[in-house]
């Protein structure tokens, strides 16, 4: 299976995050028939945030300055070797090894990923294929940047990234063979929302794939008070093993499979059919 990777391809692909009715591209933009909602794009980047984030009522979403300035080291020693092993432990997994994980669970997947908080598009990138093509969703505007500037330069044809909140994908019902969200699925501010939306755009049987963090051995998110801390003061939510798999039923998923290296979790889940 090879898929279609054209311009007219992707951009017809988007549906109004509002009504959820697939959108008609216009000059620079992209424009909803029923609801009249219009959202531009921006770099070859659809934008369908429309409120100012900085205002946020979330902790991490305030962030986004940081996060936006962030995209250039992101997948360098200078961040996520380090993030990983302080707050999972020195047993975390590098990034290699995660990329490895991820793209093992979606190997003999064939068809459309979602990429959620996709960052620069660190794992989208690296399990596009020509039987794969990968949609990349996230809140900062420079970390999609940096995505496209990398699929450029790398030469990827069918990764594409849009700028979306998971609480409201830009996508019709159904539509997807896997899913990856990694390493932002702590930053949610409800993960059974953002879990329900993932399943939402998801075929019945296909594989969600995670790495997160847990209430592990390793690390400083082993302490219980730094735990809380983060909870409180940041939004991060460190989940435990029974209470990830409660969320997952809960939201439309099954077969819920985990690994724990330190206070690190990858799982993987199907959504549950109809």
């Amino acid at each position: 299976m090879t898929v279609d990777t054209s311009a007219s391809s992707e951009l017809g692909i988007y549906a109004c995050p509002v009504c959820k009715r697939l959108l008609r591209q216009e000059e620079g933009a992209l424009r909803c028939p029923a609801c009249s909602q219009t959202y531009p794009i921006r770099e070859g980047i659809p934008d369908f945030i429309q409120e100012e984030l900085s205002r946020s009522a979330d902790p991490v979403l305030r962030r986004m300055r940081f996060i936006d300035r962030m995209a250039r080291i992101y997948e360098t020693r200078l961040w996520y070797p380090i993030v990983m092993n302080v707050y999972g432990g020195l047993s975390s997994p590098s990034l290699a090894q995660l990329v490895r994980t991820v793209s093992q669970r979606v190997q003999s997947v064939k068809g459309r990923v979602l990429d959620v908080a996709c960052g620069p598009g660190t794992y989208g990138r690296r399990v596009a294929s020509p039987s794969k093509e990968v949609f990349g969703i996230d809140v900062s505007m420079g970390m999609l940047r940096q995505g496209a500037a990398y699929t450029a330069k790398e030469g990827i044809p069918n990764v594409h990234f849009a700028r979306a909140r998971v609480e409201a994908l830009p996508f019709e019902n159904g539509l997807f063979d896997a899913t990856l969200c990694c390493g932002s699925l702590h930053l949610f501010a409800d993960t059974v929302i953002a879990l329900r939306e993932m399943a939402r755009v998801m075929k019945p049987g296909a594989v969600l794939v995670v790495f997160t963090f847990t209430a592990g051995r390793g690390g400083i998110l082993k302490f219980r008070r730094v735990r809380e801390w983060f909870r409180r003061d940041h939004g991060l939510h460190v989940f435990e093993l029974p209470e990830m798999e409660l969320y997952l039923t809960a939201s439309g998923f099954k077969d819920f499979q985990s690994e724990v290296s330190g206070s690190v979790l990858t799982f993987s889940a199907r959504k549950q059919a109809a």
